[in-house]
């Protein structure tokens, strides 16, 4: 399967990440691999990947002071690194009872050292070709509603295929998932004047009440360097 890619964040052209569109457009796994996992952006069968995004976001802070009637800007740029999770996607397939109408399919992580109470699993459509629906695979010990936990490395799967309450086909197969590592810059077209400037007359440099921040809350005390990512997002204009 060729994989899909976005070659820009907030603008900036990053490094080639994986968009998480529907894997179930991907191709049929060769008829000599019995059952497994088709994960998007691999050319290989039951071999997927996790990507751990390194990201360092630059803005602009306006530290100026008045100096008598006068406003002196002084404008630094900081910036901050966090992780972000890209996750990987994936659809079942079995070469032996392909998809038909009514089928679904529920998938079971039972690899040693995951919690078994219960197993990570995820419960999809299997009643289209040619694979099942997609779902997203992170990692985890522990089950969770929005994606498959797994573990860095091979993961073992138990599988059932059911028509109602009658199994039609159970197993167990093995997949690998990698963990990748990225690095991208996010230049935020941001600016924040830590509270100086003139007043409304525009004659006299004076410290602005909060509400006056350019239509938003003062930041805390201590930032810019721990402010959360989420905050930008909100105090832009």
């Amino acid at each position: 399967m060729k994989a899909k890619f976005v070659s820009t964040v907030m603008g900036i052209s990053l490094l080639s990440v994986p968009v998480l569109s529907d894997i179930t457009n991907a191709q049929t796994p060769s008829p000599a691999l019995q059952t497994g996992l088709q994960f998007q952006a691999s050319e290989e069968f039951n071999v997927g990947a996790v990507t751990t995004l390194s990201v360092t976001t630059t803005y602009q802070v306006d530290s100026g002071k008045c100096v008598g009637q006068f406003y002196h800007p002084n404008m630094e740029t900081h910036s901050r690194t966090h992780e972000e999770l890209v996750f990987g996607r994936a659809a079942f397939i079995s070469q032996t009872t392909p998809p038909a109408p009514g089928l679904r399919v529920t998938i079971r992580n039972v690899t040693p050292g995951i919690d078994r109470n219960p197993s990570p699993y995820t419960d999809r459509g299997y009643d289209k070709a040619p694979m099942s629906q997609g779902f997203k695979v992170s990692f985890d010990i522990t089950h969770k509603g929005s994606y498959l936990a797994v573990q860095p490395g091979n993961n073992d799967f138990s599988y059932e295929i059911k028509r109602g309450n009658t199994i039609i086909e159970s197993g167990t197969f093995t997949a690998r998932i990698d963990r990748r590592n990225q690095s991208i810059t996010r230049n935020e077209n941001f600016s924040w004047n830590m509270g100086f400037g003139l007043n409304d007359d525009k004659k006299r440099c004076q410290q602005q009440p909060a509400s006056q921040q350019n239509g938003f809350p003062m930041p805390p005390l201590d930032w810019p360097p721990n402010i959360p990512r989420d905050l930008f997002r909100d105090m832009k204009p």
